[in-house]
């Protein structure tokens, strides 16, 4: 504590004091001076002057913003840390609860309060006189007594502003994080809108005006911000504590939390709530056993809020549950529909655990199934279902190493949403951001980032932007800048931002916001800070993509030996376990370059051809990591003499016809196409350049 504030403090008690025993009109400033307990040389505790308290302060407004302050603490000094609130009538609940603490002070501190209302709008003589010139004292403001009073200077009370702040900040951590100072000037703005409508309103209620009070914030300062999402979850949680207090059944709950479920799940961006919420309509629905088919969407909608969140057994179970209830439903046409988008997300577990190709076969058989019926023009309910197993479709392809494929499925579903949604809905932005990832996994980063950066305007403004998607797109986005060549801006879009935040791992989904912190492990070895990324690997689980990235890094480092031994364990967790073939492809890659680096160049030799050879069998021959193993290979020819290996090597890195996707194996810019120039250079065999590549207009 600064010696200013021990003044203002050792005021601030003298004040309240003074206030409590007389009336404003007959408190003068030596009454307030004489009260003053400060050290003073070798005498000890005594008051001061007139002169000295007019020097502190300058203004009567000060004297009495400082005694509500001093009082209000020694009357709320007992209050411990509050639990952070689960949900929105949590939150608002916590909200009251702060402001009925205000009111019930209030009522115990009625008479000096009156003092305070006739003071703080006080102007002294010498501020009515312009040639007095009296100016502003000059306060520390991150203190708590010096924010106190240059808020008295002006006339406002800002005394329950640091009571209120923390409980603010929890309310607001319900439903987003509020942005740096949100809570502190909430909390101000808060603070003098309960001293003015409780000091003019002595005779109120306590609890009807904390909750009038709340409702004000609320609707003020909260849920604005938040998006129009937040309002109808507080309309939702609303309705559901209605019923609870109406005693309704089991029947009239289990209709408001669906509402609340929906509202969870197609709008907001709190996952976690939504999980737990399918979770609890999910058990009153298997003991009511009257309406099989909202169980069976229930189930799903909860599996794909644990899908999010990475909780890939729970997802499992949802579906299987839902699939199950599917095949008992009494409609036949509802057996069918339902028990396909079971199978549906089931493909996509598969995928997310490291089964992209059996995903990828299991939603072929689902596509041929929903390609049924499907109109060729129109928006309709079949061709909705269709168009997202399509777009799982190219997704598993890429993922499984077949990325010409998901290339094509991916364009092709883009294309049909353009067509019948247009080029702005939210849903054609989506398969954008599929054709992106295809796109980044055929070694077309350019274009990848192009239909991206769209897709991610597009979605920041229809979604949250704190919400699931638009924090994904930027995850995307960072990994094609890795790709493309610039580790430093990938770096950059995630530092700072949501995804990386514990609330988004708490409320969101841990596993993107796991995603994020491996990509800028990436991104760091990228750059050229090796331990940094080793350090930051060290706190993520202990999965394969986070294995193969710490061998990198390790690599990078020197140690060859540790990277070698975390390969080696991940090659034995590998055996038989999943077709994850781009990871097997990656952990040969890193193998080859270990070996190399511990000159073992026959192991080199044998990680590097077992990799080319997964280009002709489980990977398609234009993958960038069967490429960029062909790069490294004919980099060791190289150094050990053997030239004439080389142009072989590199020539389908240098290939410039399109492939069936339509272009070339890599895209223009790609790091791989430019190191292989430069080799292809070195040995002598330049790149030829067709009448193509001729700028017209040098003609």
């Amino acid at each position: 504590m600064s010696a200013q504030e021990r003044r203002l403090a050792a005021i601030a008690a003298a004040s309240a004091d003074a206030f409590r025993s007389g009336d404003y009109h007959q408190v003068r400033a030596e009454d307030v001076a004489e009260r003053v307990r400060l050290p003073r040389g070798t005498e000890g505790e005594r008051g001061r002057s007139a002169v000295w308290l007019y020097n502190e302060v300058r203004s009567r407004r000060v004297l009495v913003a400082l005694a509500v302050k001093h009082a209000f603490d020694e009357f709320a000094s007992g209050d411990g840390a509050p639990e952070p609130p689960h949900s929105l009538l949590d939150a608002q609940r916590l909200v009251t609860a702060a402001l009925r603490k205000v009111a019930r002070f209030h009522q115990v501190e009625r008479f000096m309060l009156a003092q305070v209302r006739l003071g703080i709008g006080d102007i002294s003589t010498s501020e009515k006189r312009p040639s007095a010139g009296q100016s502003q004292p000059v306060w520390e403001m991150t203190e708590v007594y010096g924010a106190t009073a240059a808020a008295g200077w002006e006339g406002r009370v800002t005394a329950y502003a640091r009571y209120l702040a923390p409980r603010l900040e929890l309310a607001a951590l319900t439903i987003g994080v509020p942005s740096e100072g949100w809570a502190a000037a909430s909390a101000e703005r808060l603070s003098e809108l309960a001293f003015r409508s409780m000091a003019d309103d002595p005779e109120g209620p306590a609890d009807r005006q904390a909750a009038a009070l709340c409702a004000h914030w609320l609707a003020r300062d909260l849920l604005p911000p938040a998006g129009e999402w937040a309002e109808r979850l507080h309309t939702a949680e609303r309705a559901v504590e209605l019923t609870e207090r109406m005693g309704s059944g089991g029947r009239a709950r289990v209709r408001a939390l669906e509402v609340v479920l929906q509202v969870l799940l197609d709008s907001s961006p709190l996952l976690a709530r939504a999980a737990e919420v399918g979770e609890e309509l999910a058990g009153l629905l298997s003991a009511d056993h009257s309406d099989p088919r909202t169980l069976c969407d229930v189930t799903s909608r909860q599996g794909v809020a644990l899908l999010r969140l990475g909780d890939l057994p729970g997802a499992r179970s949802c579906f299987e549950r839902s699939l199950r209830v599917a095949g008992e439903l009494p409609v036949p046409a509802d057996v069918t529909s339902l028990s396909l988008r079971a199978r549906h997300n089931l493909a996509e577990v598969l995928v997310e655990a490291g089964r992209p190709g059996e995903g990828l076969c299991e939603l072929r058989e689902v596509s041929e199934q929903r390609a049924k019926g499907v109109p060729a023009v129109g928006v309709t309910p079949a061709w909705r279902r269709f168009t997202l197993t399509r777009q799982a479709m190219a997704r598993a392809a890429s993922r499984a190493g077949r990325i010409v494929t998901g290339v094509t499925v991916a364009e092709a579903t883009l294309a049909d949403r353009e067509q019948r949604l247009g080029s702005d809905s939210v849903n054609t932005a989506s398969a954008r951001v599929t054709l992106a990832e295809a796109l980044l996994a055929a070694g077309q980063p350019a274009q990848a980032r192009h239909h991206l950066t769209e897709a991610l305007r597009l979605r920041t403004q229809h979604l949250p932007p704190e919400g699931y998607w638009p924090q994904y797109d930027t995850v995307r986005l960072a990994e094609i800048e890795l790709t493309a060549g610039f580790p430093a801006q990938a770096v950059r879009l995630l530092t700072g931002v949501i995804v990386t935040t514990e609330w988004f791992a708490r409320q969101v989904s841990p596993r993107l916001g796991a995603e994020a912190a491996l990509v800028r492990a990436m991104a760091l070895t990228a750059s050229g800070e090796p331990a940094r990324a080793l350090a930051a690997l060290r706190t993520l689980p202990p999965e394969r993509p986070v294995r193969r990235a710490q061998a990198a890094a390790q690599l990078a480092l020197g140690d060859a030996t540790g990277a070698a031994r975390v390969l080696a364990s991940l090659a034995k967790d590998e055996r038989g376990m999943d077709d994850d073939f781009p990871g097997q492809a990656e952990r040969l890659l890193l193998s080859a370059r270990a070996a190399y680096a511990l000159g073992n160049e026959d192991g080199a030799d044998a990680a590097s051809a077992a990799l080319v050879a997964m280009g002709e069998d489980v990977l398609d021959a234009s993958h960038p990591l069967v490429l960029a193993g062909r790069l490294d290979l004919a980099l060791c020819r190289m150094a050990s003499g053997r030239v004439e290996e080389v142009a072989p090597l590199l020539m389908p890195l240098l290939d410039r016809r399109p492939l069936a996707h339509g272009r070339p194996p890599l895209g223009d810019g790609h790091p791989l196409l430019a190191e292989a120039r430069s080799v292809a250079t070195r040995v002598g065999e330049p790149p030829s350049s067709t009448p193509e590549d001729r700028l017209w207009e040098e003609d």
